[in-house]
């Protein structure tokens, strides 16, 4: 069954994990009180000590990594000509949920919009989506949502907060050179957007286990990200439906679970984790299988499964629940040695 995967699939692979619990309020005075189904969801998060992230979108198309819009500073209007030709043809829902869960895992967080603002969903709100702008015109998500149910596994979504291509994000710190406007930004527009997406997750897709958020490092500290009225909207849709955010902060108040991207609770080896107190909520940390979250094809660093393994013991040392993060090639398939690294580990 995985050797048949390996032929069909190629992602490439990190590592995520989780422990631990605390309260914090971005600008808050309120406390919130999580519902007896949140607590449970919590416990049940708690145990899963390894799951996968598979990291996708256009992106993987140009074999550079996520960032590389970024980086390189391609105008939106070419990037968004990727689309066009992103037909994952050898996707395969059942198999890849079935390989997943053979490795151990527990439960399955993808990207569903990431910075490039491309949805891998079939959203309502953009026609740069995997069904409206590519030649695919499949709902990836809703086919992995489906699956995950029918083998018992959990689905988690990653949903960025930043934006490198819509005039409705405010400026921030990245996405400069991507052909928008000088000053650009409506938040409120942009808010609205946001939070009609989440509402289109939390709806259409069956029973979501956490929202993943990325991105508000983008902003100054002070920046008001109405983090507060996002967090209740999808607890009001989904109670029992956990938040974390990678913002690399002390929780904020309304979040399930703390994140800490590739570094154990109390390190800061990445440099991300600095003064990041650890809470009492569920933990997750996050690392690469190699050195970048998305595809690319000069990055052949692969941690060796012993380092996989080692990451593992340390994490549940601590309290954390791993994850080993996939990333999809140009050809949509999942590398081998991802497979057997997640099925070592796992």
């Amino acid at each position: 069954m995985r050797n048949k995967l390996a032929q069909k699939i190629k992602l490439g692979a990190a590592l995520l994990l989780m422990a631990g619990t605390s309260a914090f309020a971005q600008t808050s005075n309120q406390i919130y009180t999580p519902t007896p189904e949140n607590i449970k969801a919590r416990q049940e998060f708690q145990d899963n000590k390894f799951g996968i992230f598979l990291h996708w979108g256009i992106y993987s198309m140009t074999a550079q990594g996520e960032w590389y819009m970024n980086t390189h500073n391609i105008n939106r209007n070419e990037y968004a000509k990727l689309a066009s030709g992103f037909y994952p043809s050898r996707f395969d829902a059942a198999e890849w949920v079935s390989a997943i869960k053979t490795s151990g895992a527990k439960y399955i967080c993808i990207t569903s919009r990431h910075h490039d603002s491309f949805s891998m969903f079939d959203t309502k709100e953009s026609d740069f989506n995997i069904v409206d702008a590519t030649p695919f015109k499949r709902d990836i998500l809703k086919e992995l949502a489906e699956e995950c149910q029918k083998q018992g596994i959990k689905l988690h979504f990653y949903y960025s907060h930043l934006d490198w291509f819509r005039d409705d994000y405010p400026e921030g710190n990245t996405g400069h050179g991507t052909g928008r406007p000088k000053g650009h930004g409506n938040w409120a527009s942009y808010y609205k957007f946001m939070n009609k997406q989440l509402t289109e997750l939390l709806t259409n897709y069956g029973p979501v286990g956490a929202i993943w958020f990325d991105g508000i490092w983008d902003q100054p500290t002070n920046f008001n990200w109405q983090l507060e009225e996002q967090y209740a909207l999808i607890h009001k849709l989904q109670p029992s439906c956990l938040i974390g955010n990678n913002h690399h902060r002390t929780p904020y108040a309304g979040e399930d679970f703390q994140m800490f991207e590739r570094d154990l609770p109390g390190e800061n080896k990445a440099g991300f984790s600095a003064g990041q107190g650890i809470s009492e909520l569920p933990l997750e940390t996050c690392e690469t299988m190699n050195g970048m979250w998305g595809y690319r094809i000069e990055d052949q660093n692969y941690k060796s499964p012993k380092e996989l393994i080692h990451y593992l013991v340390k994490a549940a040392g601590k309290k954390c629940k791993f994850a080993n993060e996939y990333w999809t090639s140009t050809q949509r398939r999942i590398t081998s040695y991802s497979c057997r690294a997640s099925k070592t580990g796992g």
